[in-house]
């Protein structure tokens, strides 16, 4: 079984995603105007991804770029014999 890590950085991203999207959900509760007040789910989703997407694009921003691998080359292969025989 593969296991997922859960990183510092993505933790507290979740967190604060979480509580945008109840932060939003419940003020658009309390500002509903129906009997029993309801929330405005689809918002609160919103507020929360967008809360993530910015997030994780700062985290992403702030890292140094990846440095470029340099290719290995192989050593051309010797040969053993007299020079003008290869």
């Amino acid at each position: 079984m593969t296991e997922f890590a859960i990183t510092p950085g993505l933790l507290l991203t979740l967190m604060f995603a979480v509580a945008a999207a109840a932060a939003v959900y419940l003020d658009t509760k309390r500002r509903s105007t129906e009997a029993p007040p309801r929330g405005d789910l689809y918002m609160a989703i919103t507020a929360g991804a967008a809360v993530a997407t910015v997030l994780m694009g700062i985290g992403r921003a702030s890292q140094p770029p990846q440095a470029v691998p340099t290719p290995i080359v192989a050593p051309a292969p010797s040969c053993p014999s007299p020079p003008g025989s290869c």
